[in-house]
């Protein structure tokens, strides 16, 4: 089993009972997939880079859990689907 952590940002017109509401539904995501010990931090809002949709801020969100790869993968692709997320990075630990 391996240890993954995966950073996204969502869209800056979301308030934090929203953000929160998305956050865990990303771990429960990760939970249903067979990880375990899914810790959450969010880091508030911040200033992109550089524009991403026309959007310059956005809240960021990281995710840290131990499963197996196709259960990284399950959560990756949700938030792929998920118009609300604007950039998600899988990073293997």
């Amino acid at each position: 089993m391996s240890q993954y952590e995966i950073t996204y940002i969502i869209r800056p017109t979301f308030e934090d009972p929203q953000v929160e509401e998305l956050a865990t539904h990303f771990a429960d995501v990760a939970k249903s997939n067979g990880s375990e010990a899914v810790e959450l931090e969010r880091m508030g809002r911040k200033r992109l880079a550089f524009e991403i949709n026309k959007l310059r801020e956005g809240h960021y969100v990281c995710m840290k859990f131990g499963g197996s790869p196709d259960a990284a993968k399950e959560v990756i692709r949700q938030m792929r689907l998920h118009d609300d997320v604007l950039r998600a990075l899988l990073i293997r630990l």
